[in-house]
């Protein structure tokens, strides 16, 4: 039988190792509580944040007038920011939580750009107020947080399994400590989710060991997930092989100096809009135009063998191909070594271009806009339990324009604030003895599992299934045969057998786990992508192309009852702007003629 020997009580338990969990302990441990932070790899540097491709920032008045930043444009203001991201979201946003996100994020983005520069960290800074920065950068800035702020207990190499609870009170965690072979469970007066998104694609790219672990978690604790159908692609490598993956090419894009002509298999231009074709260079806006115009081709039968498209230079010369690569590794200059990006070579990829006159990139998953529903003050509605940054949701609606690196800072700074004055006012309350016996029968019954099918094949299937119902369009009859083979599959997981039966190193039964949380979070998706009848932000169907106000104004939620997905809908909270006038609106037309494209990446 598994027994539980480490106990370990505190104040705050932070699950994560990336922006949000990082500031959420920052914050907790300033109120005074003591705070243990846990993540499955090493604190800033394991999840997504490692992973950061490009800026974060504030609004420019705020960087310019309470910053002193003379380079930051004072016109764009809160105002601008909190407009855009509601208009660019579809008006699905909780106006409550852009609010949040406004108001809060000029305080903590600055000082984490400190923290990074006490580390030794390169910012660039760029109009309107933001900063250029890497993954790694990021994180030893955020390391740099966690060890000033002095009393936070880490915890590295120990995945977060399970939620605890007392009655309807979350009250800590259980934790596999895969190096040691054990357990430890963690007693805490609240716990806040700082865990990341989730990718269930084939094609992966910066979030490919993103499992869905807090939504799934905080999904079976009694809190909700709502918008799970808002998935957001951009475009990546698909070839040489060695960089698949990779978002250079995405980048590229971004560049002012850098141009191609997007062209399908048979070498026919894919015409875009030249309004919106303009927002590559302004505006995160262009990544739902890609998703758009090429998943438009892709999905008419005109993308490659690999499902992509090129990138095609035949009408620049070899001189002018090589300006646009020269104007990429200056911007790079200082962030990594010349001729680089994360490794990737930059210089070969120029070379095979300039060879083929073309490249195949794809569009892959880069963040999930859903997750677990939360208030302005990260509260999930379940009683000692608080979420933030990219496992949660609310704030960018059916689209995201702003940084999600914003978003997790700012959002993990609140939610241990909220947390650690929380902890001055409760006492301590013990997890239920059936709450720990339900993780550990749950553990024996995954080791005695003897099923034909491992745990490898299932996520090879889950991938096959999320690419064709999940995908850049979806329809009825794709969707209703996804959530069919979804069942199937949590089924046959549960029966899959793992060939080590021990907790020692056994990254096998830690896959098992993590799949378990993917195949929920993809379901649910799938579920609310269905019963979205219409096309809005991210969420494109080919059986319903139009915009409809009348009935799809409104976010879905899902709650689990008596293990059935429970699903719900209601209208997102305003506060400042109006929801959009009833009426159904073509969806290329919307984008073509509203106001859409927040100009949040000037001079790059």
């Amino acid at each position: 039988m598994i027994e539980i020997k480490t106990i370990i009580k505190t104040d705050v338990l932070v699950v994560g190792g990336g922006g949000a969990a990082c500031t959420a302990a920052v914050a907790a441990a300033r109120k005074g509580a003591e705070v243990a932070l846990v993540s499955k790899g090493k604190i800033g540097n394991s999840g997504n944040t490692i992973m950061i491709g490009g800026s974060y920032g504030m609004d420019g008045a705020s960087a310019y007038h309470e910053f002193h930043i003379p380079e930051a444009d004072p016109d764009f203001t809160k105002e601008d920011l909190f407009r855009a991201i509601c208009n660019d979201g579809f008006n699905l946003s909780d106006q409550n939580m852009v609010e949040q996100f406004v108001e809060d994020s000029p305080m903590i983005v600055y000082e984490v750009k400190k923290w990074g520069e006490e580390a030794g960290q390169l910012y660039k800074f760029y109009r309107p107020g933001n900063w250029d920065v890497t993954g790694r950068g990021m994180g030893a800035s955020l390391l740099r947080g966690v060890k000033k702020a002095g009393s936070i207990a880490k915890f590295e190499d120990v995945a977060v399994i399970a939620l605890l609870k007392n009655g309807n009170r979350v009250t800590g965690a259980v934790g596999l400590d895969l190096y040691r072979g054990c357990l430890i469970r963690f007693e805490a007066k609240e716990v806040v989710l700082g865990t990341g998104g989730y990718q269930p694609y084939s094609l992966k790219n910066t979030n490919s060991d993103m499992t869905g672990d807090g939504q799934a978690m905080a999904y079976r604790a009694g809190a909700q997930l709502a918008d799970m159908e808002f998935m957001l692609f951009l475009i990546t490598a698909l070839e040489p092989n060695e960089m698949r993956g990779s978002i250079l090419p995405v980048i590229c894009t971004f560049r002012d100096a850098f141009d191609y002509d997007p062209v399908d298999r048979f070498g026919n231009k894919i015409e875009i809009p030249e309004q919106l074709r303009e927002m590559e260079k302004t505006s995160e806006m262009c990544k739902l135009v890609h998703i758009y115009y090429y998943g438009k081709a892709i999905r008419d039968g005109r993308g490659t063998d690999q499902g992509g498209i090129y990138f095609d230079f035949s009408r620049f010369t070899n001189a002018q191909i090589d300006e646009m690569f020269e104007a990429l590794m200056d911007h790079f200059d200082g962030f990594y070594p010349r001729g680089k990006y994360h490794g990737n070579d930059i210089l070969e990829y120029k070379r095979i271009i300039k060879e083929k006159r073309r490249i195949e990139v794809g569009l892959s998953s880069e963040y999930s806009v859903g997750g677990i529903l939360v208030d302005e003050n990260m509260r999930t509605g379940v009683p000692g339990l608080f979420a933030a940054g990219e496992c949660a949701s609310g704030v960018f609606g059916a689209n995201r324009v702003a940084d999600a690196v914003t978003e997790m800072l700012v959002q993990g700074y609140k939610a241990g604030e909220t947390a650690g004055e929380a902890t001055l006012a409760e006492e301590r309350t013990e997890s239920s003895e059936e709450s720990v016996a339900e993780v550990l029968i749950g553990l024996e019954r995954r080791l005695s599992g003897n099923g034909d099918k491992r745990v490898c094949r299932i996520i090879r299937e889950m991938e096959q299934i999320s690419d064709s119902a999940l995908g850049l369009w979806r329809n009825e009859e794709k969707l209703l045969a996804g959530i069919q083979e979804l069942e199937r599959l949590k089924k046959e997981l549960r029966e899959a057998s793992l060939p080590d039966k021990s907790l020692l190193y056994n990254r096998e039964l830690l896959r098992m786990i993590q799949t378990e949380n993917m195949l929920l979070c993809t379901r649910v998706a799938a579920k609310m992508a269905e019963m979205r009848k219409e096309s809005r932000g991210l969420h494109l169907r080919e059986d319903y192309s139009y915009i409809d106000n009348d009935n799809w104004q409104v976010r879905i939620m899902s709650r689990l009852v008596n293990g059935e997905d429970v699903l719900s809908v209601r209208k997102p909270i305003v506060t400042r702007i109006p929801l959009r006038p009833a009426g159904k609106t073509d969806y290329e037309t919307f984008i073509l003629e509203e106001e859409l494209g927040m100009a949040n990446m000037e001079e790059k």
